[in-house]
């Protein structure tokens, strides 16, 4: 994932040589009427200013209505950003963006939908690849398909030293312990607070698995109390509920 991340900054970068390039190609072809040159150079410069001004507020909204797990809103803003998304690529990060926002809100129609619009080719950033596949996956995953969602990984998700969520489910499908160890040794490593909550949650369940109720209902616990309308945080509330009247 940290390679893709740098090699899609590299793109951005040759993207902002090329706009400067043609920039200074503008000048060159005004050279004559250089007042009229520099004038029309200066309003597409407003136009390009005031569009990223405006993407990147929106944007900035839609993060933080991620970091209050309001992924409705957030959904909102994602949509708003992917109509003003002209470049079909650039157009990807918001598809895979609502694909994920509505899964999460058990919303499986609308997830595959957008999902399924995202074309990879080779023009495509690493990191959005590296996103689709990882989406992709878990999609195949937690629906029963976990062979398709294996190779999947295996074939377009370079791995790392500290696993993600999906390649411990994958690594240790069959070994709850295990499972339980590896989530538990990336937990404090997550400054994301939807993800973290995501292996909370993976906590909660594994431990339910293996018996260990009291650990269980701890992390339930966690992952209920935040306000969200995210589909494992309802489920979490009614565990807690039905632990609690067990006596843990």
């Amino acid at each position: 994932m940290r390679k893709a991340l740098v090699k899609t900054y590299i793109y951005e970068l040759i993207f902002l040589c090329i706009y400067l390039t043609v920039m200074n190609k503008l000048l060159e072809i005004f050279e004559e009427k250089f007042i009229l040159g520099v004038f029309i150079i200066l309003i597409i410069n407003i136009v390009v200013f005031f569009y990223l001004i405006i993407y990147l507020i929106i944007s900035l909204r839609s993060q933080y209505h991620v970091y209050k797990l309001n992924l409705s809103k957030s959904i909102v803003m994602e949509k708003k950003l992917y109509k003003m998304t002209k470049i079909n690529i650039k157009k990807d990060i918001h598809r895979i963006n609502l694909s994920a926002y509505y899964r999460l809100l058990n919303e499986e129609e609308e997830a595959l939908r957008y999902l399924n619009e995202v074309r990879i080719s080779r023009f495509t950033f690493p990191i959005v690849r590296c996103c689709y596949y990882m989406n992709l996956a878990e999609y195949k995953y937690y629906h029963g398909k976990k062979e398709e969602a294996r190779k999947i990984f295996d074939e377009n998700i370079k791995k790392e030293s500290n696993k993600n969520l999906l390649e411990i489910f994958l690594d240790y499908e069959d070994n709850p312990e295990q499972k339980v160890f590896e989530l538990e040794k990336i937990l404090p490593k997550q400054r994301n607070r939807l993800y973290k909550m995501q292996v909370e949650n993976a906590l909660a369940i594994t431990y339910e698995e293996i018996g260990d109720f009291e650990k269980a209902m701890k992390f339930y616990k966690k992952v209920a109390e935040k306000e969200s309308e995210i589909y494992f945080v309802k489920i979490a509330k009614e565990k807690v509920l039905e632990l609690s009247s067990k006596g843990y």
